[in-house]
């Protein structure tokens, strides 16, 4: 229980410092505040309830924000890994070949959202890698039309086309961004501040690696080539919480 509003703190005050975005005034927030509570635990509901109750506006908006985030597992990472590795080895191999070389490149589309009125959105991290320096570009939710987009994603000859297809890749496979490099890095899904994702190594570990990824933490080794990841954001549990 003190684990739980010590998170929630946290997470307040980090979001608030830096909370720029608008609540979306058509949202009745009483019966979001209803639909939020349905999937808290019962031992928890009381000392969510007690911190609401006790906010100021900007506060309780947040709280409702941190409440609706989306919600995953280890169980559905490792469900989607099942059902969709078809789908997950065309979206890696055609990734790859969408990369200039000495370039790695990570994208995550972002969805729309309601609750603090915002559009989707790509995050994206460009490096390009050569013998004498390592140029380094990262940007967080990139309008899909934005000339700030357009011009990062130049240099790689990409398009809004190219965008769209991987998207679709990504879609397909359910899941949410990918990463190249010596192994390659796909999101699953968001989980509040954190994040799912696996990693596919081009080989099956070896002994050394398995050991190496297989901390009960950040990382655990599922079988052959491919590795669960959780991140934790910028708050909440190091490890997987589950």
């Amino acid at each position: 229980m003190r684990n739980f509003v010590i998170l929630l703190f946290a997470s307040l005050v980090f979001i608030i410092n830096g909370y720029s975005q608008k609540f979306n005034s058509s949202i009745n927030k009483d019966s979001l505040l209803q639909v939020a509570l349905k999937g808290l635990p019962e031992a928890k509901k009381s000392e969510f309830l007690k911190m609401y109750n006790e906010g100021n506006e900007q506060s309780k908006e947040f709280l409702l924000f941190m409440l609706s985030l989306p919600r995953s597992s280890k169980r559905e990472l490792i469900s989607n890994i099942d059902s969709n590795f078809e789908k997950i080895i065309l979206l890696k191999t055609s990734y790859l070949k969408l990369i200039p070389k000495d370039y790695i490149v990570s994208i995550e589309f972002n969805p729309a959202q309601k609750i603090i009125s915002t559009e989707e959105s790509i995050d994206l991290k460009i490096q390009h890698i050569s013998n004498t320096q390592r140029d380094f570009k990262q940007e967080w939710k990139l309008g899909y039309n934005s000339n700030k987009l357009t011009q990062m994603i130049k240099p790689l000859g990409w398009t809004s086309e190219t965008l769209k297809t991987i998207k679709k890749l990504l879609s397909d496979a359910n899941c949410i961004s990918i990463e190249n490099g010596k192994i390659t890095t796909i999101g699953f899904a968001r989980s509040g501040m954190g994040k799912y994702s696996f990693k596919l190594f081009n080989k099956d570990l070896t002994n050394k690696q398995i050991k190496k990824y297989n901390d009960d933490c950040m990382y655990i080794f599922y079988k052959k080539n491919i590795v669960l990841e959780y991140g934790a954001g910028a708050v909440g549990s190091l490890c997987f919480p589950d």
